[in-house]
């Protein structure tokens, strides 16, 4: 039975829900003051029926919803799943009679759901009744093959949307409450198919439609001239002279700088919540080039085309990883052109995927800048980025895209799970030499985090406890935004169940420890207030050590790129679970657990988030990569030492 009433705060759970009394709606919060999943849900399993005796007491209405709630839902849940096939459509260059063909198969599906309930089952007896209706072979062939992938969870109804209903609506959670809804929405869902068909418009190359109303239509084609009244014809006037792209045009009135511009902007958009650190950092390297590029101290109204052309040689004239080394910190862009006289032709040049981006930031800025808000400051002359964004053109890359990143293999996976960190090191600073200590926190979970779910760095590595349900029937992490950390993408927002080898592991323990302890994240020793992120951090304080201890000299692929080595890092775990996991479960599945986009049109607008229970399954399969790791009796760090950094007065041993 589902519990959308309780919600976990800091370590404990509280109950909320909206009673309508008389007509008059009491919100109930209750602090649970426990912990533990089983027993807040007995407590609240209490406390709802005590409500419903109170509502009945008042003769209100009994546990069951009622038909007036079941049409709001179906009016909910139809105008949902409306906007998103209208807007696919819309969106979309295809034929109106794939979109008609689509949605009256999905239709025919959710109205078998609706009809059979969660037990639903495809028969023969279906398929001779849609023949018998007008259906093709080919149609039934193709709703048969998308009803097995129903039965995958493809197309399952999310808990989310049915917990949604039940909260805002006051719904006693029962089990025959439950399912009605799900009766409801999958109907809702099958007349929203019909009616976004009835939507489909004509064929775009269609016209015939559009013959009758023009032969019909007497209405001059071109307006008369008109003559209201004779002037003396007026001098022809003078043609202006365009500026060169490397004048400097005049202009009266304000000005405004462009690096004012760009921190305007920048406000702006952190106001609205838009960007984030890692964008506004990379606007302001963008502004900066470009403001370097214009002389510096350049003003909105006065850039030119030169300019523009001008950011172009600077950039392919900077060494391709610039900005790094003290004397380019503390010389600036001119430290990093003099450094750049002294490098190979293969390591000067930024990339043209990095110019782009540059690019993308600056007309964002002058956009900004023009507008409104912006105070209407613009160039005088209108710029084009068009031939910087496109360069000389595009060589084809004799690289296919899988090859740019090269997955662990499980052989290079065994080296570096025998590490000391699990088998046994020497101190709490010295975790790559060999002792008899073994310290549960980043070090130890992270590496196994990312192995058995392929996850994003910054997903992991940032979670809060709060987002970590381990009493649930099916433990899980919530991924979501958040203050500490940023996603890719809307589709990294998921539950990922706890992964059945941390368990074995004793990950449970470790959260309850930390609860103990006070402490609000998972990592806290990964927070630093001199890194960026969590993830950079992880990346300089754990990966780097780790990789270098298992393989000094670098895996077989390791490689130069530009003026960089590159070699296997944490992204590579990502490619190792994509290769184990693909073909063996439902694509829907894999990109759900693995935060990514569908891969079509029609997984992205009519596929929900796959059933915990269907993505534990699936992750399973990747446990034996990890087996060979050891339980050990759990050691957290010391409560002075739940913090980034190695203790005072004594250097941070490493071997």
């Amino acid at each position: 039975m589902p519990f959308p009433n309780l919600r976990l705060r800091g370590g404990t759970y509280s109950w909320r829900r909206k009673v309508t009394v008389r007509g008059v709606a009491i919100p109930l919060s209750l602090p649970l003051r426990t912990g533990s999943f089983q027993k807040a849900r007995a407590i609240a399993a209490q406390l709802e029926a005590s409500v419903e005796r109170m509502r009945m007491g008042f003769n209100e209405k009994p546990v069951a919803v009622d038909a007036q709630t079941l049409q709001e839902i179906f009016k909910r849940a139809m105008r949902r799943q409306l906007d998103r096939i209208l807007s696919d459509q819309i969106a979309s260059d295809a034929p109106v009679e794939l979109h008609a063909e689509t949605n009256k198969l999905y239709g025919e599906l959710w109205r078998l759901h609706a009809r059979q309930g969660a037990n639903a089952t495809w028969s023969e007896a279906e398929e001779a009744r849609l023949i018998g209706s007008g259906w093709t072979e080919r149609e039934c062939s193709a709703l048969a093959t998308l009803w097995s992938r129903a039965r995958d969870g493809e197309t399952t109804i999310s808990r989310n949307q049915i917990h949604d209903y039940l909260s805002r609506l006051s719904i006693a959670p029962t089990k025959s409450n439950v399912e009605q809804i799900r009766r409801v929405i999958y109907g809702a869902r099958a007349e929203a198919c019909e009616e976004a068909t009835r939507r489909l418009g004509r064929d775009a190359a269609d016209y015939s439609g559009w013959v009758g109303s023009a032969l019909a239509d007497s209405t001059p084609i071109y307006d008369p001239p008109r003559y209201d009244k004779v002037e003396r014809a007026a001098e022809p006037p003078a043609t202006p002279r365009a500026p060169s792209a490397t004048e400097v045009p005049e202009h009266e009135g304000p000005t405004l700088s462009l690096v004012t511009a760009a921190e305007n902007c920048i406000a702006a958009y952190m106001q609205a919540g838009s960007w984030d650190q890692e964008s506004v950092k990379q606007v302001r390297t963008a502004i900066r080039l470009f403001d370097h590029a214009a002389g510096g101290n350049a003003v909105v109204e006065r850039l030119t085309q030169a300019h523009v052309s001008d950011l172009e040689k600077l950039c392919l004239a900077l060494p391709n990883r610039w900005g790094r080394t003290r004397a380019e910190l503390a010389g600036g862009i001119q430290a990093s052109l003099k450094r750049a006289q002294g490098l190979e032709k293969s390591h000067v040049g930024i990339s043209r995927t990095t110019i782009q981006k540059h690019v993308t930031w600056i007309t964002q800025v002058l956009e900004y800048a023009a507008s409104d808000r912006g105070g209407k400051h613009r160039p005088t002359i209108d710029l084009s980025f068009k031939e910087i964004r496109k360069g000389l053109g595009r060589g084809k890359s004799r690289e296919r895209a899988r090859d740019k990143r090269a997955a662990w293999t499980k052989a290079e996976l065994a080296r570096l799970l025998s590490a000391p960190i699990w088998t046994g090191c020497a101190t709490l600073d010295a975790r790559f030499r060999p002792g008899s200590q073994i310290w549960h926190d980043a070090w130890y979970w992270l590496p196994l985090m990312f192995i058995l779910y392929g996850g994003r760095s910054a997903e992991l590595v940032a979670l809060e406890l709060k987002d970590v349900h381990e009493s649930d029937s099916i433990p899980y992490f919530q991924v979501d935004y958040s203050d500490l950390r940023r996603l890719k993408n809307p589709q990294s927002i998921r539950k990922l169940p706890i992964h059945p080898e941390i368990i074995r592991l004793g990950f449970s323990d470790y959260v309850s420890a930390l609860r103990l302890a006070g402490q609000l994240v998972l990592f806290p020793e990964m927070h630093s207030s001199g890194s960026k992120s969590y993830a950079s951090t992880f990346y300089k304080s754990i990966f780097d050590t780790w990789r270098d201890w298992a393989f000094p000299e670098g895996t077989s692929w390791r490689h130069q790129v530009g003026g960089a080595m590159k070699d296997k890092d944490v992204h590579s775990f990502r490619g190792t679970a994509t290769n184990l996991l693909k073909g063996k479960v439902p694509d829907s599945v894999r990109i759900d657990i693995l935060g990514q986009e569908g891969e079509n049109t029609m997984t992205q607008n009519y596929d929900e988030e796959a059933e915990l229970s269907l993505k534990l399954d699936a992750l399973k399969l990747l446990s034996p990569l990890t087996a060979s790791v050891e339980r050990a009796p759990l050691q957290i760090r010391p409560p002075d030492r739940l913090k980034f950094g190695a203790k005072r007065g004594r250097p941070k041993l490493i071997y």
